[in-house]
């Protein structure tokens, strides 16, 4: 079935700002970054969807149809299109179809092994590296999310940044590259099992649990201590994976169950 692309507001077409500054005990101001070309603005709002589910696996889109709703060219939509390819969002088909790409166990496993293996290892740089002013900053974003657990964006905000913390100190550019399109699809991943497995269907719980973790992660970045980090780390990743992996589980029971009915 094609999922049909809601209208951006028309007062946000010309610019999607995704901007927030807070400002938390350490004095330091957080800001999300503005989007600036067309190009930007359409992939963001597209990656921000496919993440969601709210553009769901198979589900075909049309350049056509967003440029349309977009009253702009097909080449930034299509430029947009081209960065969401290269990080599997979607799929370019041979007949020139576009879909958006299928979630597969397979693909969720070896997404899951990666990440864990790069990621702590980039956490032992980080524990050496990573400055104050970065941990401040971190403390003030974590705070945010626990005083506002139910400001699910700004939750996600804070995990992305809190991951950019341990890979932006990565000597190793090519592996830093991987982490960060593997960050992107590790949200994807993590939502689609929400979406379609959630055990527990409260939100604001969930977060709490999960940002509560991160703060053990910024308590051993504070030590400075290779070994600490990325015992904390692990232990989070590792937690990650068996929410995931059992949400999946309840997903094709699930599927397993309707398919005996139909």
């Amino acid at each position: 079935m094609e999922h049909k692309l809601a209208l951006i507001p028309q007062e946000d077409k010309s610019l999607l700002k995704c901007c927030r500054n807070t400002k938390g005990r350490c004095g330091r101001n957080v800001t999300k970054p503005l989007f600036q070309s067309l190009s930007d603005q359409v992939f963001f709002y597209l990656k921000e969807r496919i993440i969601n589910n709210e553009m769901v696996p198979g589900s075909i889109i049309s350049i056509e149809k967003l440029t349309s709703e977009f009253g702009i060219s097909n080449t930034p939509v299509r430029e947009a299109i081209v960065r969401l390819a290269g990080l599997d969002l979607v799929t370019i088909h041979r007949n020139k179809n576009i879909t958006v790409s299928m979630m597969t166990r397979e693909k969720i496993l070896d997404i899951l092994e990666m990440r864990r293996l790069l990621e702590t290892y980039g956490s032992r740089t980080a524990a050496l590296s990573i400055t104050d002013g970065e941990i401040c900053s971190l403390e003030n974003i974590l705070d945010t999310v626990l005083a506002n657990p139910t400001d699910f964006e700004y939750y996600k905000f804070s995990d992305l940044e809190l991951h950019e913390a341990i890979t932006k100190h990565i000597k190793n550019r090519e592996i830093q590259a991987s982490l960060k399109n593997l960050s992107v699809y590790s949200l994807r991943i993590r939502y689609y099992a929400r979406f379609y497995g959630e055990e527990n269907p409260n939100l604001e719980e969930s977060v709490i649990a999960i940002t509560s973790e991160h703060r053990s992660i910024l308590d051993a970045l504070r030590t400075r201590d290779p070994d600490s980090v990325e015992k904390a780390v692990t232990a989070h990743l590792l937690n990650a994976e068996k929410r995931t992996l059992s949400a999946l589980e309840r997903i094709e029971k699930k599927k397993t169950a309707e398919s005996i009915t139909t």
